[in-house]
């Protein structure tokens, strides 16, 4: 705990300084927008898909069994639909 507490006393500026920047960012009418528009891009169902996608063809190539290269497809069969 002693050494967090070290750490943020020699950080307190940047700490301070990024948030302050955070803060300020959001009342600017176009930063604003731009930091929504993403956050949206990210919660979208389709992004969320593909992600969700890429990790199970990484995890099934990954593994030398055949049953999850089997749920693969299944589940690319029913996000098709």
């Amino acid at each position: 705990m002693e050494s967090i507490l070290n750490w943020v006393k020699d950080h307190w500026m940047v700490m301070g300084g990024t948030l302050g920047v955070l803060v300020g960012s959001v009342y600017i009418p176009f930063v604003r927008t731009i930091i929504f528009k993403g956050i949206n891009v990210l919660a979208s169902e389709a992004f969320l898909k593909e992600v969700f996608i890429g990790l199970a063809e990484k995890y099934t190539k990954s593994t030398d069994t055949k049953l999850d290269d089997v749920w693969l497809n299944q589940l690319k069969k029913s996000m098709d639909k």
